[in-house]
C-alpha cells in the first residue's frame, strides 16, 4: 500500500552542509488519511513551518506556525492528520541554537525564532508559494544566504561530533584542542548531552537506517558487531532505550507499511 505522505527532502551542498543537515517538506493531501511516523534521534534540532492542520507530537498539539525542535535525544512518535503542509530545515548537530543566537544579535531581539524578522520573513514568503520545489529552493537560499557570513570549520565542538559520527572510539577526542571537561561542557550547552550519549544516539541511529534495507534484516549478529555494540542483546537494549523500538520490531514495522 503507497503511503499517502508526500514527502521530499534535500541534502544541502557547500558550506550550508555544515549548519543544515536537510530541507524538507511533508503533505497529507486532503482525500488521504492522517499518518503516524516513528522520529529516530539524530542530536539535531530543526525549525518547522506548519502551513497547514495542527500537527501531534507524542501527547501534545503543534499548532504555531513556527515550531523550533530542540535537540532531539530520543525517538517521538508524530502524528500528521488530513490536510498537514510543513516545512522545515533540519541543523546540524549543535548549530541551530548557534544560528539562532548569531541571529538574534544580527537583529537585535530576544533570541527567539518566533521574534526573528528573518524567520517572519521566510513564513510570509512560504504562505504564497504552492510549489514544493520553490518553498525548498527559497529555504536553501535564504539560510546559505544569513550562514555565509559565518564560518566554523574549526570549532572544536564541530570537529569533536564528526569524529564521534566517523567511529566508536570517544578517546579520539583527546586530539583536540581542548580538555575533556571543556568538551564535555560545550556539549552540555550546545547539545544538552555528554559526548558519550551523543555517541550511543548515533550509533542507533546508524543500525535502524541500515535495517531500511531488506539485505541486513537477516544478519542483526553482525549489525551488532559493525556498529560498535558488544553483541546483538547489547544493540537490542540501546534500541529500546533510545530510540523506543527493537530492531526486530522495526524490522517487522518496516515490512507492514
Amino acid at each position: 500500500m503507497l503511503s499517502p505522505l508526500l514527502f521530499d527532502i534535500r541534502f544541502p551542498q557547500g558550506p550550508l552542509s555544515l549548519w543544515v543537515q536537510a530541507i524538507w517538506s511533508a503533505q497529507i493531501p486532503m482525500d488521504q488519511q492522517g499518518v503516524t511516523r516513528r522520529l529516530v534521534a539524530d542530536a539535531g534540532s530543526g525549525i518547522l513551518f506548519n502551513l497547514g492542520e495542527p500537527i501531534r507530537v507524542d501527547q501534545e498539539v503543534w499548532n504555531e506556525p513556527v515550531i523550533f525542535q530542540s535537540t532531539n535525544r530520543q525517538a517521538h512518535i508524530i502524528h500528521l492528520p488530513t490536510g498537514a503542509n510543513l516545512v522545515g530545515v533540519r541543523f546540524q548537530p549543535g548549530m541551530g541554537g548557534l544560528l539562532q543566537t548569531e541571529l538574534a544579535a544580527l537583529e537585535g531581539n530576544i533570541g527567539s525564532w518566533q521574534s526573528s524578522e528573518f524567520i517572519q520573513s521566510l513564513l510570509v514568503q512560504l504562505k504564497s508559494i504552492l510549489s514544493v520545489e520553490e518553498r525548498i529552493n527559497l529555504l536553501d537560499k535564504a539560510f546559505d544566504h544569513v550562514t555565509s557570513g559565518s564560518t566554523y570549520d574549526h570549532d572544536p565542538v564541530v570537529k569533536a561530533i564528526e569524529l564521534l559520527q566517523q567511529s566508536s572510539r570517544v578517546d579520539l577526542l583527546d586530539s583536540l584542542p581542548l580538555s575533556q571537561r571543556q568538551i564535555e561542557r560545550q556539549f552540555q550547552t550546545r547539545l544538552s548531552m555528554s559526548p558519550k550519549y551523543f555517541q550511543r544516539l548515533r550509533r542507533v541511529r546508524a543500525v535502524l537506517l541500515a535495517l531500511k534495507m531488506e539485505e541486513n534484516h537477516v544478519k542483526l549478529a553482525e549489525l551488532a558487531v559493525e556498529y560498535g555494540f558488544s553483541d546483538q542483546a547489547h544493540m537490542t537494549r540501546e534500541c529500546q532505550l533510545i530510540a523506543g523500538i527493537t530492531p526486530k520490531r522495526f524490522m517487522k514495522s518496516r515490512l507492514l507499511r
